[in-house]
């Protein structure tokens, strides 16, 4: 089959290689779509905790062999410590995801364990499909983040997970949500889910989300909270960060990391995607992923949502 292969730092090869041969307990899937966003892009410009060479990608639906269509749901955990067991995977010591630690979907088939597919409904476009995995992100993020109804919100980015929580704010009616975004496709994508009250610049919100992780975006995160005001941070753009300890604590701020998702969040984020459109999808044959990385990491975010399709 064709796989794309990362094999070091911005080189991704499109190879052949062996088919997926499933163990014990594992599926075969045949990969319709594979969701490419900021796990792809910085990955590809350091390949960091993968092993290489890696296969990435773990926003992934396709089919069975019988023709069932799926939704892979890409964390795995040991299964048997505490935090598995509270439905904590993401905390488990020994957590990995498909398509970063495991092959995932930049290839035509993927072979994983049948615990992790979720049928997915025949309304849901395979374009739709490929904002499951980060809108799961993004419920686990509102539902950490604990928003009263009056609370001012602020999203910080309108990619895949910022257009999680505007939808997250959709569904639950909430009716102060602003936004943060330099890019003019993805502010219309992020007003057109019903949730934008108004694109601010200047204010200070009750909750902030930073769904980037630049030092810029932190910055501004913490800076744009009222006293007392929650923080809540999903990007990795950066890993080191500089914080006034003194501010933070005369201020009471509240600064809470968000990473991934339970199964019940994954399961909720099909429902959750119904607020997308098919046409915020731009599709990507092989060798189109490696020019749309370049351009994510030259800061063009024109595109709204990439994904390959592998078998199209």
């Amino acid at each position: 089959m064709k796989a794309l292969q990362l094999r070091g730092k911005e080189k991704l090869m499109l190879e052949e290689v062996n088919s997926p041969i499933p163990q014990k307990e594992e599926v075969v899937i045949n990969i319709e779509i594979t969701g490419i966003g900021g796990s792809e892009y910085l990955g590809y410009n350091n390949p960091g905790i993968r092993s290489l060479p890696n296969i990435m990608g773990h926003g992934i639906s396709g089919r069975t062999k019988e023709g069932i269509r799926v939704a892979i749901n890409p964390l795995l955990g040991c299964t048997i410590c505490d935090y598995c067991n509270q439905n904590l995977v993401q905390l488990c010591t020994k957590w990995q995801l498909i398509g970063v630690q495991i092959n995932g979907g930049f290839a035509q088939q993927v072979a994983v364990p049948k615990t992790t597919l979720v049928e997915l409904p025949e309304h849901i476009s395979w374009e739709q499909a490929s904002f499951i995995e980060p809108f799961a992100n993004s419920i686990n993020a509102w539902e950490i983040a604990a928003i009263r109804p009056t609370d001012k919100v602020l999203i910080i980015g309108a990619g895949g997970i910022g257009l999680g929580i505007a939808a997250c704010a959709k569904r639950d009616q909430h009716k102060e949500i602003y936004l943060l975004e330099k890019s003019r496709q993805r502010r219309k994508a992020a007003a057109e889910t019903g949730a934008i009250t108004a694109i601010e610049k200047e204010n200070y919100y009750e909750v902030v989300f930073d769904t980037v992780g630049s030092d810029e975006t932190r910055k501004e995160a913490i800076k744009l909270m009222k006293r007392n005001g929650k923080s809540i941070f999903l990007g990795f753009a950066t890993a080191q960060q500089d914080v006034n300890f003194s501010e933070l604590i005369r201020m009471q701020y509240h600064l809470m990391g968000s990473f991934v998702y339970s199964k019940e969040q994954f399961s909720k984020a099909i429902k959750l995607v119904e607020f997308t459109k098919t046409e915020w999808v731009k599709n990507l044959r092989f060798e189109e992923v490696e020019p749309q990385l370049r351009a994510f990491l030259k800061d063009d975010f024109s595109v709204v949502k990439a994904a390959l399709r592998p078998n199209k």
